[in-house]
């Protein structure tokens, strides 16, 4: 139903504010709908929620994360100790360049952790070339040359105590293993066994050509929800009393940590939700720009070029009128069509006030305001049967035809 008002006439102005106020409100609407999608996606994607997602099994144990399952706590710990921590964020094949780590810690990294040949050939040779080698992982098989490690269920309800006194054992006599605990099994003619029960061993070392390997079947010991429990600390710290010199690394090259191959910026934030982001501002951008870019009004009719000079018209209008003596119907039928391109130039509806018009054309136009309000209504007195001279007529028929070429109607 159209609205009316003023005493009945439909109020236009009123009805295209509201048109457009109405279309912008969708618009708005469309664009806060996409941002609410997509933050959901973000939390979707890129929140980490650990209590849901990880488990004791299937836990990260990198030393950045600050989970239950993570390492960030021993990581902490051995560095207000004054140990000298570092992180080791390239494959195996880089420990020889780096020349500054004199031990490797690697705990429990994940099944598509993809160790190639060459970088367990390197770490052979780096720990048989005299540094220590700390495994802690509850599934471990792997063979260093003439050393041949492999692990074993074990019995959950069996009590893990030291089975002699070792360096490794020194002060712990309630130690706190989880119930996933297995045993390590080492083919070794140089093999020590530390902790364990009656079915195997839970921590063992052997040596390695010049250096050391130490295993330790369950990374409850080191994380974040275990080594504050019983003695763990102290075996956790115990575990290092065999370095000789260097920094001790925690391999995160292969919890997926500094593994990126691409230069530039976006590597910074590899990994990362910005990249995501990026793109999600771009499309916004673009949505905005989409919005704004949309014409609401109706579209304006292409200039039509005049066949007839304004010379020839004016010269045939004054003939008829003269032969006629019509001068009233002369104007009504000059007037009543550039009336009708000044209100399509204007945007206006052609019932459109004489003065409302003339304020309209002469903003957007740009000319005097007063002399076109002047000339629509001298019009519209002749074209109603007001007297004019020809003199008057022809003078009124070319300011018309002089508008019109300014404002190319």
């Amino acid at each position: 139903m159209m609205r009316f008002a003023h005493g009945g006439r439909f109020d236009w102005k009123l009805e295209t504010r509201n048109l457009k106020m109405r279309r912008n409100s969708r618009a708005i609407l469309l664009i806060a709908i996409l941002f609410l999608a997509l933050v959901a996606l973000n939390f979707f994607f890129f929140v980490d929620n650990p209590e849901l997602e990880e488990n004791e099994q299937t836990g990260s144990r990198s030393s950045y994360r600050a989970t239950p399952y993570g390492t960030l706590a021993f990581y902490t710990l051995l560095q207000e100790s004054g140990y000298p921590v570092t992180r080791l964020e390239t494959p195996y094949t880089k420990l020889k360049e780096r020349g500054d780590i004199g031990t490797l810690l690697i705990i429990s990294p994940p099944l598509d952790a993809g160790f190639s040949k060459e970088e367990f050939d390197s770490l052979t040779e780096w720990v048989e070339a005299g540094n220590l080698l700390i495994i802690i992982d509850r599934d471990i098989k792997v063979n260093f040359n003439a050393v041949v490690i492999s692990t074993q269920p074990g019995n959950t309800q069996s009590v893990v105590r030291p089975l002699q006194p070792t360096l490794y054992t020194r002060g712990v006599n309630n130690p706190a293993f989880s119930s996933y605990a297995k045993r390590v099994k080492v083919e070794s003619q140089e093999v020590t066994y530390h902790l364990g029960d009656s079915l195997g061993a839970v921590l063992a070392d052997s040596l390695a050509g010049d250096g050391r390997v130490v295993l330790l079947t369950d990374p409850f010991i080191v994380a974040n929800n275990g080594i504050a429990e019983g003695d763990n600390v102290v075996l956790a710290l115990n575990l290092l009393v065999d370095r000789k010199g260097g920094k001790i690394a925690f391999d995160e090259y292969h919890h997926g940590y500094g593994a990126s191959t691409s230069e530039g910026m976006m590597s910074y934030f590899e990994g990362t939700p910005v990249p995501w982001m990026l793109w999600q501002v771009a499309l916004i951008a673009a949505l905005v720009v989409y919005s704004y870019g949309r014409r609401f009004a109706r579209p304006l009719p292409l200039a039509r070029e005049r066949r007839t000079t304004n010379l020839e018209f004016v010269s045939s209008m004054a003939n008829i009128t003269r032969l006629a003596r019509a001068t009233d119907l002369a104007m009504k039928n000059v007037y009543s069509e550039f009336h009708k391109r000044l209100c399509r130039y204007s945007g206006l509806p052609t019932k459109t006030e004489t003065t409302r018009l003339a304020t309209v054309a002469a903003r957007r136009a740009k000319i005097d305001e007063g002399e076109l309000r002047r000339l629509l209504m001298r019009c519209e007195e002749v074209a109603g049967g007001r007297p004019a001279s020809d003199a008057e007529l022809l003078q009124l028929v070319t300011r018309v035809r002089e508008v019109e070429s300014q404002l190319k109607l």
